[in-house]
């Protein structure tokens, strides 16, 4: 079968990085034919996929919802190479794509929601009226499935949860630190919420803590202006945006999400993984794996005085008790997230179609 996974955009985040997973191991390690394309613009994701083995294509295109002429581009292509599977992900790929592959005569089309659509009432009927129309609504969680049910955008049977994948480079050794590290992985968006993190930092009664904030995004600048604001210039690190976190949390002591919105949270796995314990909001996908005080922390992202008390405990908490957490997040995910236990589930999706 030939596939078309289509996104908005393959440059960075979790979507892409998910897309960069599935890939990992090459063609040869699929049993189909994958097509990776973006409405928008490419980047480090389109050259991760491409210099696997990967057919990538990047319209470059402004893919906002209202720019309906991208419909027309992508039946076009799509009447081109003949897919037999259009599998899409994120609002405007799911809104364009749905349409064009369904007027290109598609046999099969997948729409998957990597979180929580903050959709009008006229949206939520359009896109229950497309998800009625593709054979699968693919979930990054069970909470994003319940959200869509509760809005009216798919019925049950339609939806169907795929959680990430997450890969595993072993956990590498704990470089250690003289000061107590907080890490922070993720895009500098207002959803990603750093701006609460770092207030927290500054009201701590541990003055010496420190915290780096690892990813880039278009709130770096107010981000930046907020430490210099709170006199916290020598206590957080940017380090803007890389391909491979591990460097950064192998030097951290607590892994830390304040996020508002959060589908999956892969960033929270990889921190896991590598044995870090994990503060982190509850909400979306993350309490599905981090249970409150035995792998990990949850908190309200609306409450910054539990945040400031929790951050307080932990920094004066002893080591073997963060290792003994860090070792429960571990076990707790290893074996749960895996790229092959995702590329067999998803095939097997296709397939079913067949």
């Amino acid at each position: 079968m030939k596939i078309v996974r289509l996104t908005t955009l393959l440059d960075f985040g979790g979507q892409e990085r998910k897309y960069i997973s599935f890939t990992d191991d090459g063609p040869q390690a699929l049993r189909h034919d994958y097509v990776f394309a973006a409405i928008g613009h490419g980047g480090h994701a389109e050259k991760a996929i491409r210099d696997k083995g990967f057919d990538v294509h990047i319209f470059q295109r402004n893919p906002a919802v209202r720019n309906l002429w991208n419909i027309v581009v992508l039946w076009r292509w799509f009447r081109h190479i003949r897919p037999d599977v259009v599998h899409t992900a994120a609002a405007e790929a799911n809104f364009h794509g749905i349409i064009a592959a369904r007027l290109a005569g598609v046999p099969t089309i997948i729409a998957e929601e990597i979180g929580f659509p903050r959709h009008s009432k006229s949206a939520r009927r359009v896109f229950a009226l497309l998800y009625r129309r593709v054979y699968k609504v693919v979930c990054v969680s069970e909470s994003v499935k319940a959200f869509l049910q509760s809005i009216g955008e798919i019925r049950p049977e339609k939806g169907v949860v795929l959680y990430n994948p997450v890969v595993s480079p072993g956990v590498r050794p704990r470089v250690p630190s003289e000061v107590f590290t907080l890490v922070c992985v993720g895009r500098l968006e207002p959803v990603k919420n750093q701006a609460l993190l770092i207030r927290a930092l500054g009201k701590m009664q541990h003055t010496q803590v420190r915290l780096c904030l690892v990813g880039d995004g278009s709130d770096r600048a107010a981000l930046e202006q907020l430490v210099q604001t709170l006199g916290l210039s020598e206590r957080v690190t940017f380090t803007g945006f890389t391909a491979d976190p591990t460097q950064y949390l192998r030097r951290g002591d607590v892994f830390v999400l304040p996020s508002l919105s959060e589908g999956f949270g892969i960033a929270v796995v990889e921190a896991m993984l590598q044995e870090l314990p994990c503060v982190c909001s509850k909400v979306g996908g993350i309490p599905e794996f981090i249970n409150d005080g035995e792998n990990g922390w949850l908190f309200d992202p609306h409450d910054e005085a539990a945040l400031v008390a929790r951050l307080d405990d932990l920094a004066a908490m002893s080591g073997d008790a963060l290792r003994r957490i860090g070792q429960n997040a571990r076990l707790s995910v290893e074996d749960r997230f895996t790229t092959t236990h995702y590329r067999l589930s998803l095939e097997n999706l296709y397939e079913k179609r067949l």
